[in-house]
């Protein structure tokens, strides 16, 4: 177990470098200088040459990415071009919005996924079976920024029982925060619960007709205690996987969902500032989800490593 964990840590350095080298090119992807976005109406061929020798710019490309990433481990991600105020202000600011969504909506997507896997699983062909394939299919069908309108229509203007759009910090009150954050939640939760539906019914049904499930049942075990401990936990193990997949499409779907209910978190952050072309943001940001995925990842082999034995030895 400690040399897989070893081998998954090394293997997570190196992708954070490489996608920090990618992050990185970003600021000569945008077409002329920089600094003539920072300068704008004052971007004279003399003031253009005198920013670039301040910021570093005319520095060969490894020594500006060396710079840049010593101070991005510090946190420190650089100004904003549009206000010139310290990025790490903007991220801290916003970051624990974000969490918090993707936190909720991953697990309304591993509750409501894994039980009707579940249970469509127990009984297969059944109604229930049949009702929640249904439900899976027009799940995997629907778009999440389409989901979230449907949802706003009828809790939010139709029932009247949630607000519509808007952010109450749970500082200020945790029941309105709660109540904000509700339909973002179950907008990005329900579609990525759907595919974790189909992967644990597969894998149940699979499990539950194995030879050593039946010996279980033979002897006498508990139908519950079979289904918990010799189905579920075998079970786990390649859902694991579509869980971990699940983080990188549900940090993505942020990026709309926070514009459809106006929740000031990264993904509203990310979407104006680039608009406004305001390239530390976007990297800073790119560096924080990047890091999220990353660490989920990590986190998801180390859970796959301790349900699988197998695993360990690799």
């Amino acid at each position: 177990m400690i040399r897989l964990i070893l081998t998954r840590l090394i293997s997570s350095v190196g992708i954070f470098i490489a996608l920090s080298i990618l992050i990185f090119l970003l600021m000569y992807l945008v077409p002329g200088s920089v600094a003539v976005i920072i300068l704008d109406d004052a971007a004279t061929p003399e003031n253009i040459a005198k920013l670039e020798a301040e910021l570093g710019l005319d520095d060969p490309l490894p020594t500006q990415y060396a710079r840049w990433i010593v101070n991005v481990s510090k946190g420190d991600f650089g100004t904003s071009f549009l206000n010139g105020r310290p990025v790490r202000d903007d991220i801290i600011e916003k970051f624990p919005v974000t969490l918090w969504l993707l936190i909720g909506a991953l697990v309304i997507a591993v509750v409501f996924g894994l039980s009707v896997g579940i249970l469509a699983s127990l009984k297969p062909g059944s109604l229930l079976d049949r009702s929640s394939v249904l439900l899976v299919t027009l799940g995997i069908s629907i778009p999440n920024f389409w989901l979230a309108v449907l949802l706003s229509m009828l809790f939010a203007v139709k029932l009247g029982w949630l607000p519509v759009f808007g952010y109450t910090p749970i500082t200020e009150d945790p029941i309105l925060w709660f109540k904000s954050m509700l339909l973002p939640w179950f907008s990005l939760g329900i579609v990525s619960s759907t595919l974790i539906a189909r992967q644990m019914r597969g894998a149940m049904i699979e499990v539950l007709n194995t030879d050593y499930v039946r010996a279980a049942r033979a002897s006498g075990i508990p139908e519950h205690w079979v289904v918990i401990s010799n189905g579920i936990k075998n079970a786990m193990i390649p859902v694991i996987t579509v869980i971990g997949f699940q983080v990188p499409v549900i940090i993505g779907g942020s990026l709309i969902i926070e514009l459809v209910f106006a929740t000031p978190g990264l993904g509203s952050l990310t979407i104006q500032s680039v608009l406004d072309q305001d390239l530390p943001i976007v990297q800073a940001v790119l560096m924080v989800m990047a890091s999220l995925v990353i660490l989920t990842n990590l986190v998801i082999d180390i859970s796959y490593g301790w349900l699988n034995p197998k695993m360990r030895v690799l």
